[in-house]
């Protein structure tokens, strides 16, 4: 099932598995936009189910659902909750404050994404040294664990560093964290933007500032001089051979 907003803009598509028998099936759509993933060290499954996302706004929107070669269309009307009685300019002002958060989500993703990618690269680059056993590639070896170290130092700066334990464990603050306090803050209340609001999106916009700096910085200089120096380097499996001599 496919829903559009009022201006056409695909927002939220959901899946689910076709039904072994005919009959009645139901759908539910939980009146939310499609979200985001969250950030992570780790590949996105492939397949992975749409997340749900931020309560969309009241208005009119078109659903669209799909079964094989067959395809039927409705429109819905969203209304907020008459008996919260909430002005519409209270509910559209915490609406783009979400939606910036989201931006502001949307960066940190690009950020992991990317020192995951380089990561694999890197290690990608190890396991075809190692593979050729030269004892000429130790440096470029070390320089790969150097590197791979500085990847995870990142990591562990937007994240926390991993803990493995079972149990309660205390979740460590961290730039990501200040996004979802201020998701909190500001999806939670129907009351005017306050203060506080404005308090906990400016931190959230402070700390993704400060991965951005973290992030360009090291690829600026210590993925750049780690590539300069690997891009020198021949893994090619052939060897020289000697002439045989008897």
């Amino acid at each position: 099932m496919d829903i559009f907003n009022s201006t056409g803009k695909l927002i939220r598509t959901l899946k689910q598995k076709a039904p072994e028998d005919n009959g009645l099936n139901r759908m539910t759509w939980a009146l939310n936009e499609k979200g985001l993933r969250n950030p992570s060290r780790e590949k996105p499954a492939a397949n992975a189910t749409e997340p749900g996302g931020i309560n969309v706004l009241p208005g009119v929107y078109k659903l669209r659902i799909t079964f094989g070669d067959k395809k039927d269309s409705t429109s819905i009307t969203v209304k907020d909750d008459p008996r919260l009685n909430t002005p519409a300019s209270i509910v559209d002002a915490r609406y783009k404050m979400l939606k910036g958060l989201d931006g502001l989500t949307t960066v940190v993703l690009s950020a992991t994404d990317r020192l995951r990618e380089s990561k694999e690269v890197a290690e990608e680059l190890e396991n075809k040294m190692k593979a050729t056993k030269r004892d000429d590639l130790k440096e470029a070896l070390e320089k790969t664990k150097a590197v791979k170290d500085s990847i995870n130092a990142v990591f562990d700066f937007i994240l926390g560093k991993e803990d493995k334990r079972q149990g309660i464990l205390f979740n460590f603050i961290t730039p990501v964290s200040y996004i979802n306090t201020a998701g909190s803050y500001i999806g939670s209340s129907r009351k005017p933007v306050n203060a506080t609001d404005q308090r906990v999106y400016k931190q959230a916009e402070d700390q993704v500032g400060l991965i951005i700096e973290r992030v360009n910085k090291f690829y600026s200089t210590t993925w750049q001089d780690y590539r300069n120096a690997l891009e020198k380097v021949s893994i090619s499996p052939f060897k020289n051979y000697e002439p045989l001599k008897r």
